[in-house]
């Protein structure tokens, strides 16, 4: 099962671009939903944010995540493609961890993007769409977020999109202290912009499309306004911030045109944009590509955030290693007692001389079926001819070591038959056990396997396991 994931992101992509694919939280539930009945893919999840809009899939190897997001959503696959980056693997899984830990955003470090992180991971669930390894991978990215934003300290303090407004505004208007602004939307994004603008000394008035008292959230001393009101409101105010997740302008140029003294800058924080486009023809007007980045960090700043998503993707990584060991199918170690035992070994080349040295240490029966062998044949009882069908009977385990794939087949098949243990050492689904590399001390044994992958790595392990017995005292 493969890691893939393919995204558009404010770095590549424009806003015009990216709110063809900027969705609602409906929208996701649905779009995941669908995404998860599609041919290959065992898990989903979509991160969907005013700068990014990234799909994760888990599953088949040949699937196209852009490809899919595009037909779920009804965009233009023409038209998006050059601006789809894909990853697959480790890289997928990087680049969700450098995501999160704010490394690409537009604002280093900006700490909205770990509660978005964490979002698209609870919708998934909720829709049934992620599977364990994307939920473990989320889990991880949103531990390597919370890591970036309290263990990095960055030298222009805590970042936002709302403290990025703040700073523009300021310099466009001076100082903030008494100017009037208008904030539309009072969602996560909105709240934040009209608690940052206040905290500034501005008089800031919140637009509300229904109040329940002790339910609606608004930040302390802001004031408020019916969302129908918000065009009387905006006359004579000195700006506008309009962060709403509505699928119409909240401003038009129409009803900017009948306003006689309209606001001098307006700040669209949202995407789809809320303010439409042609208002930049009568006032200062800004949106999520105007604002810009805050900097890029200072070296320190970029190197502890580096070294955070980097040790988060190392964890998951070691997490994946471990399901896929899992999923080999590892031995359990059983030792047996062969000491006059009838072990029967079919072959008598390379490979075979190394069992035959193992079995030795023993003091077992050891039988070697084979017309040729490379070792010393004294203890043994040696049997000069090819194998024939029978000449396991009265086996304790079994070993086929040959070059000759079919017989080496057959001797299997007749150990399993006479429910007899066998090693074989050219086919690892063929094996009832795997044959160790044989580790001795004083009094000790121990045994190495792997999942039948890794020969070279189990050799290094028995060196150094051997080395350790040999030290014991």
């Amino acid at each position: 099962m493969s890691l893939l994931m393919s995204g558009l992101d404010c770095h590549g992509a424009g806003v015009e671009l990216r709110e063809r694919l900027a969705f609602s939280r409906q929208q996701v539930l649905e779009l995941l939903g669908w995404l998860k009945k599609q041919p290959g893919v065992t898990g989903a999840v979509l991160l969907s944010t005013c700068n990014r809009t990234e799909v994760y899939l888990s599953g088949d190897p040949e699937m196209s995540p852009w490809r899919l997001l595009c037909r779920g959503a009804g965009a233009p696959e023409g038209l998006l493609e050059p601006y789809f980056t894909t990853r697959v693997g480790e890289d997928a899984a990087k680049h969700l961890m450098q995501v999160a830990c704010g490394l690409q955003s537009q604002i280093l470090g900006e700490d909205q993007i770990i509660t978005q992180v964490r979002l698209a991971m609870e919708l998934a669930q909720e829709q049934a769409a992620a599977d364990g390894m994307l939920a473990a991978l989320f889990r991880r990215a949103v531990t390597a977020g919370k890591r970036a934003k309290t263990e990095v300290h960055l030298c222009r303090g805590v970042p936002s999109m709302g403290q990025r407004c703040r700073e523009l505004l300021e310099q466009e208007l001076g100082s903030l202290r008494d100017k009037n602004i208008l904030v539309i939307g009072n969602g996560q994004m909105g709240r934040l912009a009209a608690e940052i603008l206040q905290q500034a000394g501005a008089r800031v008035r919140v637009t509300l499309r229904t109040y329940r008292h002790g339910e609606t959230l608004v930040p302390g001393g802001c004031g408020t306004v019916p969302y129908e009101d918000r065009l009387a409101a905006l006359e004579g105010a000195d700006a506008l911030v309009s962060a709403t997740t509505s699928p119409h302008y909240t401003l038009t140029r129409e009803q900017l045109d009948s306003l006689k003294n309209p606001p001098r800058v307006a700040m669209d924080l949202a995407v789809p944009r809320d303010i439409d486009p042609g208002c930049a023809e009568k006032i200062k007007l800004y949106d999520t590509d105007g604002l810009g980045s805050s900097g890029p960090g200072t070296p320190e700043e970029l190197a502890a955030m580096e070294t955070i998503a980097r040790e988060e993707l190392d964890r998951f990584l070691q997490w994946q290693k471990r399901q896929t060991m899992a999923q080999g199918s590892l031995r359990f170690p059983l030792f047996l007692d062969l000491s006059g035992q009838k072990v029967v070994l079919v072959g008598g080349g390379t490979i075979a001389s190394r069992r035959i040295a193992a079995l030795r240490l023993f003091g077992c029966e050891t039988v070697v079926i084979a017309p040729e062998l490379k070792c010393n044949a004294d203890g043994l009882t040696w049997i000069r001819r090819r194998y024939v069908p029978g000449d396991l009977e009265g086996a304790a385990i079994a070993i086929a070591a040959t070059d000759d794939r079919a017989v080496n087949h057959a001797v299997g098949e007749e150990a399993r038959r006479l429910g007899i243990p066998v090693s074989v050492a050219d086919c690892e689904q063929e094996c009832t056990f795997y044959f160790p590399a044989i580790c001795t001390g004083e009094n000790l044994v121990a045994g190495v396997v792997s999942t039948g992958k890794d020969h070279h790595r189990t050799a290094r392990a028995a060196r150094e396991i051997r080395k350790v017995l040999e030290e014991l005292k």
